[in-house]
């Protein structure tokens, strides 16, 4: 899958813009808040998702502006297809002209992955960020997943609402039973799911950070269940793993009420990142620990890609700070399967690029510049 061109117009500070990417690596360099995260904004909604900084509709339409629009063409294996994205009073999304009724339909068109800057919190910070990655990557190629987690959140919520009612005696304690099979039932397929992602991940991961560490460092990746103690038990789903998941429910049923919150599940899970059998969260300097964060993305780029068959498109924001000159050289060279967006302050970051187009950014004009005339 590859960008052939791009178009924007009055999107955050960029009045009009038109890129004709390369199909490889593709450099965007210029001061910081000149428009190098709006353009990689622009191209990850064409993806079907919300913006990745959490930003409503009408906070990326230039000031004073009506609407902002943005024309993307790509190609994929099998034809040459159009997205165009307008947002103002209405929306309006066309794929190849025709009209879609929500983002959510550019879902499964248009595939993109993305690195930013917050994402070094998956290995810096708590285990809701690492299970957030999980969910997210997973539901990107199993839609099914999205709607079981979202069961199991409402079931989740319900029973600590009992647990509070329980807890001031208003309702009997066995009453949990109810909601406790159907936890049981959801969270252990869900594990399963989340099991055999990051086994895959972790493969992938593998040959990824060998390359960015010169086959110096190896990065691990551990699942760790708060209900199953041994997680490699967790690969068919059955009724033995199901009964499992409810007794642990049972067994936390006074700490539950006493908290008034449901203390064990897939809602409390995490997986470890390890360098060399080391936590990466607690030992690792911070080269590492970004090298570990654009490893898990890369991975989970390849993974779309086996599940799918098409290459996403890659965006990654800010990713030269804190890193070598090796781990830089693999990032710019060495990402051979897919059409890469890198952002990045410095020119000196650009020169190590073998191949592929440069464009600097200044208030919100990109200009293409040719290697030679750095």
């Amino acid at each position: 899958m590859r960008i052939d061109r791009l178009e924007l117009s009055d999107y955050r500070n960029i009045g009009q813009a038109l890129l004709l990417p390369h199909p490889n690596v593709n450099i965007i360099y210029g001061k910081n808040a000149q428009g190098k995260t709006n353009l990689l904004e622009s191209i990850w909604l064409c993806s079907g998702n919300k913006s990745f900084r959490g930003a409503k509709e009408s906070q990326m339409i230039q000031f004073e502006k009506p609407i902002f629009q943005i024309g993307l063409t790509f190609s994929d294996r099998e034809r040459t297809q159009q997205i165009r994205y307008l947002a103002g009073e209405k929306r309006k999304i066309l794929l190849n002209g025709v009209p879609l009724k929500s983002l959510s339909e550019l879902s499964g068109e248009f595939y993109c992955v993305v690195f930013n800057p917050d994402d070094l919190d998956i290995v810096k910070d708590g285990p809701s960020c690492r299970r957030q990655f999980l969910d997210t990557a997973i539901s990107q190629i199993k839609p099914i997943y999205g709607k079981y987690l979202s069961q199991y959140e409402s079931i989740l919520e319900q029973r600590n609402v009992l647990l509070k009612e329980i807890r001031k005696q208003s309702y009997p304690e066995d009453m949990l039973e109810i909601w406790d099979v159907q936890l049981a039932k959801l969270g252990t397929i869900l594990s399963i799911f989340r099991k055999d992602y990051l086994e895959k991940l972790k493969a992938v991961g593998q040959k990824i950070y060998s390359g960015f560490s010169g086959g110096k460092e190896q990065i691990g990746m551990e699942y760790r269940s708060t209900i199953y103690p041994n997680s490699k038990e967790l690969k068919i789903y059955s009724d033995e793993l199901i009964d499992e998941y409810r007794n642990m429910l049972e067994e936390s049923r006074e700490d539950d009420i006493r908290l008034k919150s449901t203390t064990k599940g897939i809602h409390r899970d995490d997986f470890e990142i390890e360098i060399d059998g080391l936590s990466a969260k607690q030992f690792g300097s911070q080269g590492q620990q970004r090298s570990c964060a654009i490893t898990l993305k890369l991975s989970e780029a390849a993974l779309l890609k086996n599940i799918t068959g098409e290459d996403p498109v890659v965006l990654l924001d800010d990713v030269m700070s804190e890193l070598d000159q090796q781990r830089q050289h693999y990032i710019l060279n060495k990402v051979k399967d897919f059409q890469v967006f890198i952002t990045c302050c410095d020119l000196i970051n650009t020169l190590q690029l073998e191949e592929g187009k440069i464009f600097y950014v200044e208030d919100g004009i990109f200009t293409e510049k040719n290697k030679d005339e750095l």
